[in-house]
């Protein structure tokens, strides 16, 4: 019986410390998280956008028609800009091409040019050597008739020559005066009102060619 209560006892005792020892508290432990900062955009629209504010995102009281119109005419203008950039590439290509129509056409021009002036020179060549012929003549048998034959036919053939060159003597002797085509040196009264205003007397022959007046004549007329 007295072990039992001494038993007792020590249990008793051995509660007793238990219950006077300190018993932990528990402690909760709360992460704090970070927060994203909150973004407040003023969309009044007397407010400028500040440095790095997205513009696009910015309120646009414009109708919807509006910025549909504003995109198209910067569209139009987009197509504007090219077209004149590309007129002005065509117009520099196409000065650049008028430039060297002109050089090939003034080159063909100076080479006919060339051309007829050579013609014209071979012709008068023939001239040319009868007076050689003529004068080697005279020389060597001293004849005035031969050298009169001579220069003869040498005057045939240079008037045969201007002939097929299209150049004709213009006939004025005894026809009415033309200032168009004549130059008075010189008046002489006459007495006959039928040779008023005649040409009396060709001083130099003027020549044509087709109608082309080459030289005018120098005569006198009558008044």
């Amino acid at each position: 019986m007295s072990d039992s209560k001494n038993t007792s006892s020590a249990g008793q005792e051995e509660m007793n410390e238990r219950t006077s020892e300190p018993c932990p508290i528990p402690v909760k432990i709360v992460r704090k998280v970070e927060e994203e900062p909150v973004r407040v955009t003023d969309r009044r629209f007397w407010v400028q956008p500040e440095a790095g504010v997205d513009t696009e995102q910015q309120y646009s009281f414009k109708p919807s028609y509006v910025e549909q119109l504003e995109t198209q005419v910067k569209e139009s203008q987009k197509k504007l800009e090219e077209t004149l950039n590309r007129y002005r590439e065509f117009q520099a290509d196409s000065g650049a091409e008028l430039q060297r129509s002109k050089d090939r056409i003034q080159k063909e021009y100076n080479r006919r040019l060339g051309q007829a002036r050579a013609d014209v020179a071979g012709k008068f060549i023939d001239v040319l050597e009868n007076f050689d012929r003529a004068l080697a003549a005279a020389e060597s048998a001293p004849s005035l008739e031969k050298l009169l034959q001579g220069v003869q036919l040498i005057h045939s053939q240079f008037t045969s020559t201007l002939a097929e060159l299209g150049v004709h003597e213009i006939q004025l002797a005894g026809n009415e005066f033309n200032p168009e085509v004549a130059e008075a040196i010189g008046v002489v009264d006459v007495e006959e009102e039928d040779q008023d205003q005649k040409v009396l007397e060709v001083v130099s022959k003027g020549y044509r060619i087709e109608d082309i007046l080459l030289r005018p004549a120098r005569v006198t007329a009558a008044n």
